[in-house]
């Protein structure tokens, strides 16, 4: 039985790698895509993907259960704040900063998970807490003054940092409010509830900019990487992610984000030809330490 059980666990962490890789390359592809759609038009187009292969899935081999009134008010906050006000923030933030920034400040979210934790379930933060907070916080001004940049907040990537760093907290509050919900339903009913508020949210969102966008100069290719980061990267990668925190628990899953800036910041440099400034890299190497630290 034993062995069983450890083949499991092998297999779920195995599968997290896969979204390690997923969401590592999703940057350069989101990068590509915004650059030819926008942003509110590419998120909607890949969110309408993700609940749209959901919905065939659920169809051929889902079981859907019946949601509990009390539980209805978090389904859909769990929605909003994970696939409309999380992803408003993920793509205005990248769309103004370098793809390996937005993917190192992300990887920030364990620590306002701690944070969070703390917050709502009075669970005291000890000294290696603190310190790897602080260790972080150093690296992401690293990160963010290491390049061509100065610190002047009217700069757009200065924004743009700062965005994705409020989108990492909102990632953090999201993975919170889930953990009660899996405990009674499924990851992947969980998933399509989030990416069909999502695609509603979000196509409201980009009605303006679909009426003034020019849809004659479009590339295939720009659809395709929103086909393409709607069905890996969101779909896939998040039903895999949250049957990781059924399976693995939460903390345990969430040391696999640490990994994530690695693969976009080797990819970002080979694809879109980012610049990495020494700095940078030591900054990048900071931020993982010091949520390495906290985690202990």
């Amino acid at each position: 039985m034993n062995n069983s059980y450890k083949q499991n666990e092998n297999k779920y962490e195995l599968l997290l790698i896969i979204v390690v890789l997923l969401w590592g390359t999703n940057y350069p592809i989101a990068k590509y895509g915004l650059s030819g759609l926008g942003g509110f038009i590419f998120n909607s187009m890949r969110f309408i993907t993700a609940a749209t292969i959901l919905a065939i899935f659920l169809l051929l081999k889902g079981k859907w259960l019946s949601i509990d009134l009390n539980d209805r008010v978090r389904f859909l906050q769990v929605g909003i704040i994970s696939s409309v006000i999380y992803q408003i923030f993920f793509i205005v933030g990248l769309s103004k900063t370098t793809a390996g920034n937005s993917a190192i400040l992300l990887a920030t979210s364990p620590l306002w998970t701690i944070i969070f934790n703390s917050w709502f379930n009075k669970e005291r933060i000890f000294a290696n807490v603190w310190w790897g907070m602080m260790i972080s916080l150093f690296g992401i001004i690293l990160i963010v003054t290491g390049g061509s940049k100065t610190i002047e907040f009217n700069k757009n990537d200065i924004i743009g940092d700062l965005i994705t760093l409020a989108a990492a907290a909102l990632w953090a509050l999201n993975t919170h409010m889930q953990k009660p919900l899996l405990t009674r339903y499924s990851a992947a009913q969980l998933a399509f509830s989030q990416f069909l508020i999502g695609a509603i949210g979000l196509s409201i969102v980009a009605i303006p900019s679909a009426f003034s966008f020019n849809w004659t100069t479009v590339k295939p290719t720009y659809y395709l990487s929103a086909i393409l980061s709607g069905s890996l990267a969101i779909a896939a990668a998040n039903i895999i992610w949250s049957y990781g925190i059924q399976k693995l628990g939460p903390g345990r899953t969430a040391n696999y984000s640490n990994l994530v800036p690695i693969v976009a910041l080797l990819v970002s440099y080979f694809t879109l030809n980012e610049n990495l400034s020494p700095i940078q890299i030591g900054g990048a190497v900071m931020t993982l330490l010091g949520v390495g630290i906290a985690r202990k």
